[in-house]
């Protein structure tokens, strides 16, 4: 078995007097969703929320990866080969107008993520919807 995993950390807003106004207005008009579906091989595997992570094991081969929510809304779609017992590891955040964000994640990525803190949300009973 392989694994695909998912980190969602808390997104790092920068202020400024110029941004704020903006920002407040994308707010309203696009309240960031708190979960994301995650689609594996053109199927959803889960959600995840904010300051997350979650493991979803699939076997090794190629693969396709992406965020969704809110209907269309959705990141760009990520191709990957994972051999056996391989686990490549992914961030999600959001665009600064609300649209998913997918990335694989860097070795500083990682660093700054262990020194905050992410859990695993239990799996079993997780809702999977057509979001």
């Amino acid at each position: 078995m392989s694994a695909v995993r998912v980190l969602r950390p808390k997104q790092r807003w920068s202020i400024s007097p110029r941004t704020v106004l903006p920002t407040g207005l994308l707010f309203r008009l696009f309240k960031p969703h708190s979960n994301y579906t995650v689609v594996l091989d053109g199927h959803p595997v889960g959600k995840i929320g904010n300051e997350q992570a979650r493991v979803f094991e699939t076997e090794p081969g190629e693969h396709r990866l992406h965020m969704r929510f809110v209907g269309l809304r959705r990141s760009a779609e990520l191709r990957m080969s994972l051999k056996e017992g391989e686990e490549r590891q992914f961030i999600c955040g959001t665009s600064g107008l609300g649209w998913p964000t997918l990335r694989e994640a860097s070795p500083q990525d990682l660093a700054d993520i262990r020194r905050s803190s992410i859990s695993e949300p239990p799996t079993p009973g997780d809702p999977v919807s057509g979001h």
